[in-house]
């Protein structure tokens, strides 16, 4: 089995981690702009070969990884168009999907193109943060195109499988609504409120030097790449807008009972939420 990476980053980094120690016969090619995450996964025992080029390193994949941020990742479609054999999976790990299935069709319309979005992470980027637990035990999102049979999309999914994942088959559509909802709009609550604290701190800092757990934990998110942010923001613009719009609301709602003093609505509210939340953490 020959495996292709495109850019080794967290994500990038931590699928071809489990993939080595899954599949250690596999031949692993890999590209990345920057030299030392080559060099890095080389010592690792990682990768086989590497490129700094979209070349015929890939050739002849049975799975190609696009690792890139979202915008980044369709650069690399008509680069790696001609190295796609009929039968390579070509797939992607970026937060949105509605975008890279268009851009496919576009650039690489003959491609066997099988959306992907692993649901893992941390606050920190880079192959040097990678693991090859990162991706253990998480939700895995696969979203199809028409290019790929069931039984193609049936091995992909053994596949991912066979890594520790959980993987969910989904329009990608549907993908993007609700990503937005457990991931993007959290993250711009994280911004939000680290730019609250920013903005009201005092001159002596105290709001920054005290931020215990709570608002730690709370704003984690807030260290992640802006580059990538950026690009998710304007990927999903719609489903974030619309789903700001309603947390703007629920959030105008608990001012209004706070500053009425309605002891018993938020009690009952807190409480509704506090039984969902656990039911989450179950």
């Amino acid at each position: 089995m020959k495996i292709g990476f495109v850019s080794l980053g967290l994500i990038g980094g931590s699928i071809a981690k489990a993939v080595r120690e899954k599949y250690q016969d596999a031949r692993i090619v890999a590209y990345n702009r920057s030299r030392e995450p080559l060099v890095a996964a080389f010592r690792d025992g990682v990768i086989d070969a590497a490129t700094h080029d979209i070349d015929d390193t890939f050739k002849d994949c049975d799975y190609i990884f696009l690792c890139a941020p979202v915008q980044t990742n369709m650069s690399f479609l008509k680069k790696l168009d001609p190295y796609l054999k009929d039968g390579t999976i070509l797939t992607d790990v970026g937060s949105t999907k509605l975008n890279i299935h268009e851009a496919v069709k576009k650039d690489a319309p003959g491609a066997h193109f099988i959306g992907g979005h692993p649901m893992a992470g941390k606050e920190k980027s880079t192959y040097a943060n990678s693991s090859k637990d990162l991706i253990k035990d998480c939700y895995y999102f696969l979203t199809p195109s028409d290019t790929v049979t069931e039984k193609e999309t049936a091995a992909f999914k053994e596949f991912i499988a066979s890594l520790g994942c959980n993987p969910i088959t989904v329009e990608p559509k549907l993908h993007d609504n609700i990503v937005a909802a457990i991931s993007h709009v959290p993250h711009m609550a994280a911004y939000g409120l680290v730019k609250l604290v920013r903005d009201k701190d005092t001159p002596e800092n105290y709001m920054k030097e005290t931020a215990a757990g709570g608002f730690k934990d709370t704003t984690r998110v807030a260290s992640s790449d802006p580059t990538m942010w950026e690009e998710i923001c304007l990927a999903n613009k719609e489903n974030i807008a619309g789903l700001l719009d309603e947390y703007i609301g629920i959030m105008t709602d608990i001012r209004f009972l706070i500053s009425k003093g309605d002891s018993e609505a938020l009690h009952a509210l807190f409480k509704d939420i506090k039984e969902y939340r656990d039911s989450i953490i179950g």
